[in-house]
């Protein structure tokens, strides 16, 4: 398994849904088999330019451990999840 860093942005106006929808995406991973290491919320933030007309968002970063060819399954359900306005995934070294 590989170690991973997905840093996304969660729609603003979703703000009293935030844990359920962190909740929806730790789910989808471990339902990859991922193996979950952290999730850091750094909460609402001003955007460096708006997207989809929002100039701030909820970001929140999730580490975990996934095998490789589960990870574009989860890349697929993080860019139709409406509730998330970007996201990135970064490959992490050991």
């Amino acid at each position: 398994m590989r170690r991973y860093e997905c840093t996304f942005i969660i729609n603003p106006d979703k703000e009293n849904e935030v844990k359920q929808i962190i909740e929806e995406v730790k789910n989808q991973l471990e339902g990859e088999k991922g193996k979950i290491e952290k999730i850091d919320e750094w909460g609402i933030r001003k955007l460096a330019y708006e997207i989809d007309g929002y100039d701030k968002g909820f970001y929140t970063v999730i580490n975990f451990e996934a095998k490789p060819d589960k990870v574009n399954d989860f890349k697929e359900y993080m860019r139709k999840n409406s509730n998330i306005l970007r996201y990135i995934l970064l490959t992490q070294k050991r």
